[in-house]
């Protein structure tokens, strides 16, 4: 009877109907769990954890899996797991620590790395099914921790969730809430060390919208803290970023040979910003990115004398390196932290810790930040790009670190793209076509990028695809790039046949929609610029049928400014847009923003041809 129970309400849950009707998300499983972490005198800590997770339905098989993330400096004390069938009290299955499968942890990208995982899959077919699972890992460094999130994974209830935290109070704490609003207790143990504890129950399910902001969490952090044999304090940036110093110092050493090689590369060159230039674009043509992440290595840079010797690097190697250049060329340069990731969330500049993942350079011209994305062998000096935008770095210096902020690009500076269409249109409602499109900025780069993956025939389909005019056959693809200082800028010309250009018949000749249709990431930079021209040489005689009046539109976010003359059997259209975004907004808001701009003056021009308007 009691299984019977349980299978309809898991039935119940997991019903779409039930969830739609109620517009709350389904239940998949339902999770209690505890987790206990004990820091001790010798910087490291183990962590003990406790779950009872309750599976309602196969969707929910994955969150009772098990991964448990290792390396050289991260131990795995212990693991059992067991499934039991509620409705009968038996154990299903067991599972000890022989039985976790055990796979390498690959990025990717990293070439050097000790990074692997041990992991156990629940299986079942019938439902519910509890599954118990008690882990126990040591950690050889209190460096960096994760967060605790009492809802573990999306479409799971969350019956009660506690974490104890035991510390020595000479090595410290520090913590940050998000959205938690249970109860806290602090404990002062008789070993004179510190207990803190946290308790959650019944927070609200999840579904994949939830956003990293809006989870109930809990950061943690070190006051003092160790890794290897580099002990430092993290009690603010400052203190941080002398630590990361001390870390790297004297790695920056350079060969006298390569030394006198880098200042003849810049001999006689008195602008600081050409002479940055140089000697980047000299670490892009003769170093390699090769990821490394073994142990301390993970943190500690290469030398710049090894990387000179085999030519290679991960970001903390060739920043580095790069670094040592510009010195030896009397330009001050600055080993920078950052959170890396296209769309990535800032880090929580009031809580110091170790948030980054990447490593570039600031380089100074009159104190003026030029920024290095020294993995890259495409971006222009300055110019970072999409994947570090926008965001508090840490830099780091002789007498400490400070908080600095990368550049947005958001200006229409640095998100402008301009096109001019030339159109022959021939009696059967066929064009030949030349476009010159120039791009600056942000689309640019992009561009760039495109052309850097593709071939030159993936790069015409790429084009065709992604082109607003339909029909379009490309017989000639040109594509050029270059850089005012860091300002990336690209040319493409495109000379095609456009079939069934005009849709013709007895009386009329009609030219379907054929305006540039503003795409979502053109204004993921909040302000972006397009002007186009359109020149299209039609039959003679033709009579406009439609307005020619200049069509003008002014909105908080937005101006249009479209323009048609027709002279001697020319259509002449000049089409201006300016999108400034003002406060931060969702991808919906920003398709229905869209979805605005692409549909004003996107229709069809009606001509009547001469045989009707000489009657």
């Amino acid at each position: 009877m009691i299984f019977v129970l349980l299978a309809l309400w898991a039935s119940f849950l997991t019903d779409p109907l039930v969830s739609k009707f109620s517009q709350e998300p389904p239940v998949y499983s339902s999770i209690s769990h505890s987790k206990e972490l004990i820091i001790d005198q010798n910087f490291g800590y183990t962590l003990k954890t406790n779950k009872k997770i309750t599976v309602l339905s196969a969707e929910g098989l994955g969150h009772a899996s098990v991964r448990i993330f290792y390396d050289k400096l991260v131990q795995i004390k212990g693991f059992s797991l067991e499934v039991i069938d509620p409705a009968t009290g038996k154990t299903i299955q067991k599972a000890k620590m022989k039985d976790l499968q055990d796979a390498e942890l690959y990025d990717g990208f990293s070439v050097f790395a000790d990074n692997r995982q041990k992991y156990y899959v629940v299986n079942s077919a019938k439902f519910p099914i509890e599954v118990h699972i008690q882990t126990e890992v040591y950690f050889q460094s209190n460096f960096s921790f994760q967060p605790w999130i009492p809802v573990e994974s999306t479409f799971q209830k969350l019956d009660k969730a506690e974490l104890a935290i035991i510390y020595p109070e000479s090595i410290g704490i520090r913590y940050q809430e998000q959205h938690l609003s249970g109860n806290k207790t602090e404990e002062s143990l008789a070993d004179g060390r510190k207990k803190l504890v946290w308790k959650e129950s019944n927070l609200p399910v999840q579904d994949l919208s939830i956003r990293e902001e809006d989870d109930h969490r809990l950061y943690i952090a070190p006051k003092e803290f160790k890794l290897e044999s580099f002990q430092g304090s993290m009690n603010d940036w400052s203190e941080l970023g002398l630590w990361k110093y001390k870390l790297n110092e004297g790695r920056d050493q350079l060969p006298q040979e390569f030394k006198e090689k880098i200042l003849k590369l810049v001999e006689g060159i008195d602008d600081p910003y050409e002479r940055i230039s140089i000697l980047y674009t000299y670490l892009q043509k003769n170093f390699r990115y090769v990821s490394i992440q073994l142990g301390i290595g993970g943190w500690q840079t290469m030398t710049a004398t090894d990387a000179v010797k085999y030519s290679y690097g991960d970001c903390k190697g060739l920043t580095n390196l790069m670094k040592a250049m510009l010195e030896a060329a009397g330009i001050p340069a600055f080993y920078t932290l950052v959170y890396a990731g296209e769309g990535e969330s800032d880090i929580r500049t009031d809580l110091p810790s170790n948030q980054f993942n990447h490593v570039i350079l600031r380089a100074e011209i009159d104190q003026q930040p030029v920024w290095l994305e020294c993995t890259s062998n495409s971006l222009p000096a300055g110019y970072l790009g999409s994947f570090t935008n926008d965001r508090h770095v840490l830099v780091v210096t002789p007498t400490g670190g400070y908080l600095a902020k990368t550049p947005s690009y958001e200006e229409s500076t640095w998100n402008r793209v301009e096109n001019e269409y030339f159109l022959q249109l021939d009696e059967k409602g066929d064009a030949t076509m030349t476009m010159k499109q120039h791009l600056e900025g942000n689309p640019a780069y992009k561009a760039v990028s495109i052309s850097r993956q593709l071939d030159s025939r993936q790069q015409r389909d790429y084009f065709n695809k992604n082109s607003a005019i339909s029909g379009l056959v490309i017989q000639d693809y040109q594509f050029e790039s270059e850089q005012l200082d860091s300002l990336p800028i690209a040319d493409r010309t495109v000379k095609g046949i456009v079939q069934k250009f005009a849709q013709t018949t007895a009386k009329r000749l009609l030219l379907k929609p054929f305006f540039t249709k503003i795409k979502l990431d053109e204004i993921g930079f909040k302000n972006f610029d397009l002007e186009e021209t359109y020149a299209i040489d039609l039959p003679k005689g033709v009579v406009s049928e439609f307005n020619l009046e200049p069509l003008e539109i002014k909105e908080e976010e937005y101006s249009i400014h479209i323009e048609n003359q027709l002279k001697d059997n020319q259509l002449l259209v000049t089409r201006k847009i300016k999108v400034s975004i003002k406060d931060p907004k969702d991808e919906d808001s920003k398709k229905v923003l869209i979805s605005k701009i692409n549909s004003v003056g996107y229709g069809t021009y009606h001509f009547t041809k001469p045989s009707l308007s000489q009657k």
